[in-house]
C-alpha cells in the first residue's frame, strides 16, 4: 500500500458524530492518508464507538479540555514522532473534505516550494452554494481577521481566485512539517478562538508563505465545535446565544493579546484607535438585549488578557532530532 503524505489531525470535544462523518470522507481520499484524532472531552465513550469502523485511526485521550490550540498541539506532538509524513493537515471535525481535495493541496505544496501553509475554499456543510471562506486577510481595525465574500456565493470569482492571503483559518489548515516545526504551533496562552490568526502572524514575521488554494474544497457546520446541541451556529454573536460570554471573554482576550503580540508601527497605531469602538460596537447591542453577562465578559477579557500578556509561551513539543524527538 502507498505510504501516506499527509497526517490529518482533528480534535473532537463531544462531537462524536461530526468526527465520524470526517473520517469518512477522509477515507473517501483519492490518496492515503493518516489520521489523528484528539478527544479533549475528555474521555468521549461515543468517540471510541464512532471511530470503530476506521481502526487505522489513531485517538489520542487528553486528561482535560485543553482547548483548540493546545489539543492541536498534542496531536502535533504525537506525529512529529510517530509520523514520516511531510505536511500535517489540521482540520476541524465538523468538516467533509472532497475527496480529490487532500491530493490537490498536496500537489499544489510539492510545485510551490517558497509555500509553506495552504487553506482550501469552505463552503457550509449545510449549504454547499454558500461560502464560509473563500481566501482571509488579517485586519487590525478588529486586531483580527476577515473573509471576504462570506455568506456570498462560493463560486464566486473572487471565491474562485487563487492568490497568497493573510490570514488562514483554523478550520483547514494545510501545513508544511518543516513550516510547522519553524512557526512552533499554537500559542498555548490561546484557550479557544483567534489563535489561527496569531498562528498566521507568526508565520508571516517568519518569510512562511499562505497560498489559499480554491481548487481544493471543504465543506463546514460552522460552530459545530463550540455549541451545544440545539444552538443556531449562525449566530454565535446573537444575544440569544447561551454561550455568548464564553465567546466575549476569549474573543476579546485574544484580540488584546495578538495586538501586543503582533501589532507594530501603523498595525499599532490602527489596532489601538479601532479597537476601542470595536468594544463598543460589541457591547452596545448586548446592553440593549439585557445581556450584561457578555459585558461583564468582556471587561474579564481585557483583565484576562493582562494576565496572559506576562506569560511565557512554552513550546509544547521536542523538536525534531533533539533527544525526544524523531529525525527526519
Amino acid at each position: 500500500m502507498q505510504s501516506a503524505t499527509t497526517c490529518v489531525i482533528s480534535v473532537s470535544y463531544r462531537g462524536a458524530d461530526d468526527t465520524a462523518a470526517c473520517i469518512r470522507s477522509l477515507r473517501q481520499s483519492t490518496v492515503p492518508v493518516e489520521i489523528v484524532v484528539v478527544d479533549t472531552t475528555p474521555n468521549d465513550p461515543a468517540l471510541q464507538a464512532a471511530i470503530g469502523s476506521a481502526p487505522e485511526t489513531i485517538l489520542l485521550r487528553a486528561q482535560e479540555n485543553l482547548g483548540f490550540g493546545r489539543a492541536n498541539n498534542f496531536g502535533i506532538q504525537w506525529a512529529l514522532q510517530h509520523s514520516r509524513c511531510e505536511f500535517f493537515f489540521l482540520l476541524n471535525n465538523d468538516t467533509v473534505v472532497d475527496r480529490d481535495s487532500i491530493e490537490t493541496m498536496e500537489r499544489a505544496m510539492l510545485a510551490q516550494s517558497e509555500t509553506g501553509i495552504i487553506v482550501p475554499r469552505i463552503a457550509y456543510l449545510e449549504d454547499p452554494a454558500t461560502l464560509w471562506y473563500g481566501g482571509g486577510e488579517i485586519d487590525w481595525r478588529r486586531a483580527s481577521a476577515f473573509t471576504p465574500g462570506i455568506n456570498g456565493s462560493a463560486i464566486a470569482s473572487s471565491a474562485l481566485a487563487e492568490r497568497d492571503v493573510t490570514f488562514a483559518t483554523g478550520c483547514a489548515l494545510f501545513v508544511r512539517r518543516s513550516a510547522l516545526l519553524q512557526i512552533g504551533g499554537f500559542d498555548p496562552r490561546f484557550f479557544m478562538y483567534e489563535e489561527d490568526v496569531e498562528f498566521c502572524l507568526r508565520a508571516r514575521s517568519q518569510g512562511i508563505r499562505i497560498r489559499y488554494l480554491p481548487r481544493a474544497l471543504i465543506l463546514h457546520r460552522a460552530q459545530g465545535s463550540s455549541k451545544d446541541s440545539g444552538q443556531d451556529r449562525t449566530e454565535f454573536w446573537s444575544t440569544r446565544n447561551p454561550q455568548l460570554p464564553f465567546l466575549c471573554y476569549h474573543v476579546i482576550r485574544n484580540r488584546l493579546l495578538n495586538i501586543a503580540i503582533h501589532a507594530r508601527g501603523a498595525d499599532l497605531c490602527v489596532a489601538l484607535f479601532f479597537f476601542p469602538l470595536y468594544l463598543v460596537r460589541r457591547a452596545v447591542p448586548f446592553l440593549l438585549g439585557g445581556r450584561f453577562d457578555a459585558v461583564l465578559a468582556m471587561l474579564r477579557g481585557v483583565a484576562g488578557f493582562f494576565r496572559a500578556a506576562r506569560a511565557v509561551p512554552v513550546r509544547e513539543w521536542p523538536i525534531e532530532g533533539s533527544e525526544n524527538g524523531r529525525s527526519s
